[in-house]
């Protein structure tokens, strides 16, 4: 027989109980209903707050409750029971957070008189100091975590910038942000968001010392202050290993997950005197560096590159605009048989009308998005213009193709399949083979099997596939060997020069042979003159674009000039 078999907790000496994170209590032993007056049955579903005093509620919400939060239980604490009869009782209190049942845990023992007494005395003397500090001290408080929130952290910063003009204080300050937080969020819910946060904020709390702050800045951001003087590699090596910790595998609700963080961190003092918001920022923009090196690292800031990174933030927020207040547009240059004349379709280029320096060129504006929110953000709206512009077309007559140039940080994304189907569900009478996807050949790709993929993905939904720029990269034939594609485009680099150097003639002989071999059409870009087209068709590339068949022009122009090539412009070219 064993203890279970023998005891139940009714024959505990001691009180037991259980309530959920709404403070209802789900179970009470005898113990509470002989101390309370209460019987067990009228307590079932009742408010905890039934058998607490005023100042025991405080306590309760002040101090209590973001203990468990932070620390998981609360034990041996002073509070006033208030009986059936609406007398008080002192009782002493144990409790402690069950995770997976998301209740807390009650032990609950009487304390004697003069215990009460002295309870009661001193717990008078701290409701009067926290009359004057409770509203500031919620107001600090970030309710999730019990960590102190963004206002807290910017008054403590405030506090210790002022201390080291008096005695020469030096502290390191780190922004974290969590890889993949969102795709949680997502996929599971925000509960459990909001359970991943309370396991970090637990994991930094026991990973780092006393003194040191840690506050919740807002959604899956954290800050921590750094208390001492530090040289760059203990700061870095320090938070490495905290960076190690947050990437440790978690369960919630029986679902495991993986996470990560990047961490940016600057030090303090500096040559030239800082603002604490501007300490903020520096960290902040050293995070996002520690993102754009491959996430779930540590990023020193660097001051010598501030200047840099003031620029490049103030033209993101200018391309953000630009995409909020819709200052982008499509521009489209002709693809055509060369031979027949016949209009093929043509590639979506990205234009902004800048309302002060005019009509920009994507090479003056693109570099700054890449690895950006925004970057993607711009891509979807992209493929959904070009997509509403084909559909535009068909129901004019004019049947082409389009496409859309997509770098390789685009497709690695975890959500590009998910947007691009969702965007394509809205085109459902468009044939998906007149969409291409024209691949960049030199981007910089860090998961190709992944891209393999995604590609291979979208031409299974019925989208063409195009290898652009190609013979441009030193990968260039494994590609073509692993990746099925439509067309080959070879890049205008080769073209150019093909009338004069026996080299680039030799590069475009062997394009057009590989695309045969691997069965690709092929397109030559940057074709600029009758001389071009004709040596490209006796080499067997058929299918160009570039100024000499058509420069990129807005959609609205692009039917009238369809109409003077076939009657005027392509008869006229061939004669040349």
């Amino acid at each position: 027989m064993t203890a279970s078999n023998l005891f139940s907790p009714d024959d505990f000496p001691v009180g037991c109980m259980v309530t959920d994170n709404k403070r209802r209590i789900l179970y009470s032993n005898h113990f509470i209903e002989a101390y309370s007056g209460y019987s067990t049955d009228n307590l079932l579903g009742a408010d905890l707050f039934v058998l607490l005093s005023k100042a025991s509620q405080i306590m309760f919400e002040t101090y209590l409750m973001p203990t468990l939060v932070r620390e998981g239980r609360c034990d041996e604490i002073r509070l006033s029971l208030v009986n059936a009869l609406d007398g008080t009782l002192p009782i002493v209190a144990s409790a402690q957070s069950d995770d997976a049942s998301e209740c807390i845990l009650w032990s609950i023992s009487s304390a004697n008189r003069s215990d009460q007494l002295f309870e009661e005395l001193t717990e008078t003397k701290k409701l009067l100091e926290q009359k004057v500090s409770l509203l500031r001290t919620l107001s600090d408080t970030d309710p999730l975590t019990g960590l102190p929130n963004r206002a807290a952290l910017t008054h403590y910063l405030d506090q210790k910038m002022l201390e080291r003009k008096r005695n020469g204080m030096a502290f390191a300050l780190a922004f974290v942000d969590l890889d993949g937080f969102k795709e949680i969020n997502d996929h599971h819910g925000h509960h459990v968001g909001d359970r991943v946060l309370q396991t970090v904020a637990k994991r930094l709390a026991s990973n780092l010392r006393s003194d040191d702050l840690i506050a919740r800045f807002g959604g899956d951001e954290f800050v921590i202050f750094l208390n001492g003087q530090f040289s760059h590699s203990l700061v870095e090596e320090s938070l490495t290993r905290l960076v190690g910790k947050l990437s440790e595998p978690l369960t919630v609700d029986g679902v495991p997950l993986h996470l990560s963080a990047s961490m940016g961190v600057t030090l303090y003092p500096q040559a030239k005197e800082v603002e604490p918001g501007q300490l903020i920022r520096q960290a902040d923009q050293a995070m996002y560096q520690a993102k754009l090196a491959g996430k779930n690292q540590v990023c020193l800031f660097n001051i010598d590159n501030e200047a840099s990174l003031k620029e490049r933030y103030s033209e993101l927020s200018a391309l953000q605009a630009a995409l909020a207040s819709n200052q982008f547009e499509l521009y489209y240059q002709p693809k055509v048989n060369m031979r027949t004349g016949e209009i093929l379709g043509a590639e979506a280029l990205i234009r902004w009308h800048h309302p002060e320096e005019g009509l920009k060129a994507p090479a003056s504006f693109l570099p700054a998005l890449r690895n950006t929110t925004t970057g993607i953000a711009l891509g979807r709206w992209v493929i959904a213009c070009a997509l509403n512009q084909l559909q535009t077309w068909r129901e004019q007559g004019l049947d082409l193709h389009v496409s859309v140039n997509i770098d390789g940080y685009h497709l690695q994304h975890p959500n590009f399949l998910h947007d691009l189907s969702v965007t394509l569900a809205g085109f459902p009478a468009l044939p998906k083979q007149r969409f291409e996807l024209e691949v960049l050949e030199t981007s910089t790709i860090e998961d190709i099997g992944h891209v393999y993929s995604v590609l291979n993905a979208c031409r299974r939904m019925g989208i063409r596939i195009s290898l652009d720029d190609f013979g441009t990269g030193y990968s260039s034939l494994s590609h073509l060997r692993d990746l099925s594609v439509d067309t080959l485009k070879i890049d205008r680099s080769f073209v150019k020069n093909m009338l004069t150097s026996s080299g680039d003639l030799a590069i475009l002989k062997g394009v057009i042979g590989f695309a045969s071999a691997f069965g690709c059409d092929v397109v030559a870009e940057g074709v600029e003159t009758f001389q071009h087209s004709q040596q490209l068709i006796e080499l067997g590339c058929e299918f160009g674009q570039g100024y000499y068949i058509a420069r990129p022009m807005p959609a609205h122009a692009f039917q009238a000039w369809a109409a003077a090539w076939a009657r005027e412009e392509f008869p006229r070219s061939t004669q040349t």
